[in-house]
């Protein structure tokens, strides 16, 4: 996140940003959903990850697996 110019321009204007939040480790996040930098790669990385993991829940459902 700390290389991306738009996000950067979101957290130097985070006093009238409503829907989004630093942690306590610093990431941003967009109400529930973790800001991710516009970085073809690294989205594929995570979207991989989080679609071949066995304890992946899609929002909305209540099942796991």
């Amino acid at each position: 996140q700390k290389e991306d110019s738009k996000i950067w321009t979101i957290v130097e204007n985070f006093d009238k940003q409503v829907e989004f939040h630093l942690d306590d480790d610093h990431v941003l996040w967009q109400d529930t959903r973790l800001v991710v930098p516009n970085n073809a790669s690294l989205r594929e990385a995570l979207l991989t990850e989080a679609h071949s993991s066995p304890f992946s829940v899609h929002p909305g459902s209540t099942k796991m697996g």
